[in-house]
């Protein structure tokens, strides 16, 4: 009984560090929003001429983190047989803080081209792949206890 209200005081603490994260992107979306509307025209702070290079470079590292993200909770879920109930749940509570943090990481790329270059269809594109990305490896109480339960060492994908 114990072990499992431990699983589940690490699993709200997941939650709600994933939440934080999702409301993080929405204050991205009230800072854009707020500077859209107090200027009319908003070009960036920042005059570059090779905005459409950085525009590029952050959409392919966009792509790269999905792969990141993969490999990143492949690595920290990995089981081995000298593993106990603490350090399994320990590994999950973490596996999911990172992968949290790493979904927030498009949505942050979309902010930068906005705030350098004015490019706000570039910022919701990049947020959608956020929201998509934490949509995707949200904790899930179920997929916690099964990938506890499972003594295959090689599952890694639940989130």
């Amino acid at each position: 009984m114990e072990q499992t209200d431990d699983l589940r005081k690490l699993f709200k603490l997941a939650v709600i560090a994933a939440a934080a994260i999702i409301l993080t992107l929405a204050i991205y979306v009230v800072v854009v929003e707020v500077i859209r509307s107090r200027h009319e025209f908003f070009f960036g702070f920042v005059n570059l001429d090779n905005i459409g290079i950085i525009r590029y470079v952050f959409y392919g590292l966009a792509v790269i983190q999905v792969v990141i993200i993969r490999v990143l909770r492949g690595t920290l879920l990995k089981k081995s047989p000298s593993d106990d109930a603490a350090k399994l749940k320990d590994k999950l509570f973490k596996a999911s803080i990172f992968t949290s943090a790493f979904c927030e990481v498009p949505a942050i790329f979309g902010l930068v081209l906005f705030l350098l270059g004015g490019l706000y269809k570039d910022f919701y594109i990049l947020l959608f792949v956020s929201l998509f990305l934490m949509f995707m490896f949200f904790p899930r109480y179920n997929n916690w206890e099964t990938w506890l339960k499972e003594n295959n060492p090689s599952k890694c994908f639940l989130p």
